[in-house]
């Protein structure tokens, strides 16, 4: 008789492991889709910002050239006389740098905001709830 009722409660101690498994197995694929999608987010925020530094690396190129350009011809100004567009090509510096530094500083943003907030968001509402449940046990 002990021998049959071990039997009989045993399908039972599989069936809610099995249970238990498929609910750990859904758990971690819902957060693994989540996961995708922030990943894919997080792809395109950095890929963004990548691209605006390769563009403020550029500006800044064109303000140094600008600068010395304009250093050079101020510079020979001095020998010569009047030349307007001296001025014109340190304005020109001068624009380009600041548009290097906004470039900047708007990239540097980007990067702080992190990745996968709403993951992270997720997990902590999951470590919450597990948290209430045992002490609630």
């Amino acid at each position: 008789m002990i021998h049959q009722a071990s039997e009989s409660r045993s399908p039972g101690m599989i069936a809610h492991a099995a249970g238990l498994l498929a609910a750990f197995v859904r758990y971690f694929k819902a957060r693994a889709a989540l996961f995708g999608v922030e990943a894919k987010e997080a792809g395109v925020n950095y890929g963004v910002a990548a691209a605006v530094v390769v563009v403020a690396l550029f500006l800044a190129v064109l303000a140094y050239v600008f600068l010395v350009i304009t250093a050079v011809f101020g510079i020979a100004a001095l020998f010569e006389g009047r030349n307007a567009w001296i001025g014109v090509m340190g304005v020109a510096a001068l624009v380009h740098a600041g548009g290097a530094a906004a470039l900047v500083f708007y990239a540097m943003r980007r990067f702080k905001a992190g990745a996968f907030p709403i993951t992270l968001e997720e997990f902590s509402k999951d470590q919450q709830w597990l948290t209430r449940l045992s002490s609630n046990h």
